[in-house]
């Protein structure tokens, strides 16, 4: 796998998951931040922000940070295009 032009080596079955309360959902105990999506930190490449999404989920990540702060709304916008057709379980 790659990541910004970069070789990436990828455990399968290395992401560690807890119990969130009493919901009984399996949370990974690392989150993806969503703010990047936003512009936050600066002017946002959608394709490789899409990626991003793409890899966290591929790497196991499930628990997504995301607000209407992040960019006044962009945020939400381009992880709903990232989302878009991946089955709702994996995330």
């Amino acid at each position: 796998m790659t990541f910004n032009n970069q070789a990436v080596s990828v455990s399968s079955g290395a992401m560690e998951y807890r119990k969130l309360g009493k919901t009984g959902w399996n949370v990974s105990v690392v989150g993806y931040g969503a703010a990047p999506l936003g512009g936050v930190y600066g002017k946002l490449n959608e394709k490789e922000g899409i990626r991003s999404v793409h890899t966290a989920i591929d790497l196991g990540i499930n628990f997504i940070d995301t607000a209407p702060y992040y960019g006044a709304t962009a945020s939400e916008t381009v992880l709903g295009k990232a989302l878009k057709g991946i089955p709702r379980a994996r995330y």
